[in-house]
């Protein structure tokens, strides 16, 4: 039946391309929409798909243009217990919808205007509130202006000011957050650039408070976001490119398990990837250090995910590791927070269901990736997951203590069992689908926590 499946979805793969010219010239879309460079389009000869006219508009002979661009995606998804159920067992269905238009105006060669609003809605959703709700707002809305150097470099250093989505490495602390509704953005100045084969990047900025109401987003003055990012594409690491950052965080409101108060939190960080013959890796390790209330912070964790791809086979089987350590508090009454903060990560951090963050947490996740047809991607994982520390508590993605687990035995959080398939059908559509599995532990169910499964199916148009 799996051979059947592959065979049909590989003819159909292969009839959309012969179908259309785009696959063979047109470059895939990006994650950040912002990255994207339309200007080959100036060249009539190299229009081949259906948006280009829009993709290029010119407005004045001296190189002057506007470039338009957006998403449609509609998800489904439905818990049979929301986290975990805690309080109280209540499963939840709903649709999530995110419309996404932006115009991208180049205004000569050095200056650059990007403008991106959203319309995000929740329907059928218990407490459909932000990250999942957002009627009417601006995404994104930046001026870049760029400065060129007398010498030919990689990428003119530039000035971004304005409100602005950012990623950076394996996006384990500063991810755009693409598995609920409304993206995350944050407001303030970026200045970055590449020179030889170091990649640097410096911000200072807060996250934007999403409401979801229309225009009503602002700037979060509780919270602030610094710091320098540097990669380096070809390091002397045989093989492999590396990152090197530093990370600044105040939040006034923090919340642990040991209480309330302002964190002012640094993090210091490394990063190793790359890939060689059919091994691939992906190494990250930082320290933390700072005040949380009255205590000093000394947190730390690390992240592997390490695979090995059978390239000569049919399907190309992939078997990866990923290992993570989140440190945890392990004594509340030491003068010292021990609890690893994730900043701003992926909220599908292990799986689509983004129940449990990397706080306090030791977690093993192997996994088997299949490709039945180039444009198909399946994905098997199970995570086995405890805590660091049984004195702190399990902490939900987004850093949120469960009330109840600090103190209780029992270093095992659950048993998660994953499936996700992802069909690129062209570079328009993509459809992807999967359903988690969690077997939780005594210290989530003596609070009131349930065994979950999760599902979700979403599709979404690009253009």
């Amino acid at each position: 039946m799996l051979a059947a499946l592959a065979t049909a979805l590989e003819m159909t793969c292969a009839a959309a391309q012969q179908s259309s010219p785009v696959a063979a010239t047109a470059p895939a879309f990006k994650l950040l929409r912002y990255d994207e460079d339309y200007s080959y389009l100036q060249d009539p000869a190299r229009r081949s798909d259906f948006w280009d006219p829009v993709k290029y508009i010119p407005i004045s002979a001296s190189g002057w243009f506007i470039s338009l661009g957006g998403e449609v995606r509609e998800r489904f998804e439905d818990y049979t217990a929301a986290n975990f159920g805690v309080p109280g067992k209540q499963g939840d269905s709903y649709l999530l919808h995110r419309a996404l238009l932006h115009a991208d105006l180049h205004a000569g060669e050095f200056v650059r205007g990007f403008v991106q609003l959203g319309n995000q809605l929740a329907p059928g959703k218990d407490n459909a509130a932000p990250p999942y709700s957002d009627r009417l707002d601006v995404q994104q809305a930046f001026v870049d202006v760029r400065f060129p150097l007398k010498e030919r470099v990689a990428d003119d250093p530039f000035l971004r000011i304005g409100r602005q989505e950012m990623a950076f490495g394996a996006q384990r602390l500063i991810s755009i957050r693409d598995a609920p509704n409304v993206r995350r953005a944050f407001d303030g100045a970026r200045l970055g650039g590449t020179v030889d084969r170091v990649r640097v990047d410096a911000f200072a900025t807060r996250p934007v408070q999403l409401r979801d109401g229309v225009f009503d987003d602002r700037p979060n003055h509780a919270q602030g976001f610094w710091g320098a990012y540097a990669t380096v594409a070809d390091s002397l690491i045989p093989h492999s490119g590396f990152d090197l950052y530093y990370l600044g965080f105040e939040n006034d409101h923090a919340l642990f398990s040991t209480g309330t108060g302002g964190e002012r939190r640094h993090s210091i960080g490394a990063r190793v990837f790359g890939r060689h013959g059919d091994w691939d890796w992906d190494w990250e390790t930082l320290g933390q250090f700072g005040s949380f209330s009255q205590r000093q912070i000394r947190a730390w964790g690390f992240s592997t995910d390490t695979g090995y791809t059978l390239a000569a086979y049919d399907w190309k089987p992939r078997g990866g590791v990923k290992a993570t350590m989140g440190s945890g508090d392990r004594n509340p009454h030491d003068g010292t927070l021990g609890t690893y903060d994730g900043l701003f990560p992926k909220l599908a951090y292990f799986n689509q269901a983004g129940l449990i963050g990397a706080s306090n947490v030791i977690d093993i996740q192997p996994s088997l990736t299949l490709h039945p047809a180039p444009a198909l991607k399946l994905t098997l994982a199970c995570d086995f997951i405890w805590r660091a520390t049984t004195h702190d508590a399990v902490y939900t993605s987004v850093g949120i203590p469960i009330a109840g687990t600090a103190g209780h035995p029992g270093q095992y959080s659950s048993s998660q069992f994953s499936v996700d398939a992802a069909w690129q059908v062209d570079r328009h559509i993509f459809f992807n689908a999967g359903l988690v599995y969690m077997d939780i532990s005594k210290a989530l169910s003596t609070v009131g926590g349930h065994n979950t499964t999760f599902t979700y199916i979403a599709a979404s148009y690009t253009f």
